[in-house]
């Protein structure tokens, strides 16, 4: 019985982590192709600056569902063990 319990908080831990380290699209140059001697256009990198935000905020947003797995689990194990 606790192996089970174990077992499932184990793999919606696995889930949710899987969730939060999802990659995220992302459509920014590479930076490390730049040269000195190539200049960006200030629209451009201003572009580039709001994919990263968007980026950013597309990852926090994933955290959110991974952790109401994560907390659910732990409800549910808890509730399991107070029988």
């Amino acid at each position: 019985m606790l192996m089970t319990t174990v077992r499932n908080l184990f793999v919606a831990n696995m889930l949710a982590l899987g969730l939060f380290l999802a990659p995220v699209p992302t459509y920014a140059a590479d930076t490390t192709a730049k040269t000195a001697d190539s200049e960006i256009h200030p629209a451009i990198a201003q572009a580039e600056a709001q994919r990263e935000k968007e980026a950013k905020r597309k990852r926090y947003l994933l955290l959110f569902p991974a952790a109401v797995i994560a907390i659910t689990a732990g409800l549910i194990l808890v509730t399991r063990n107070k029988r």
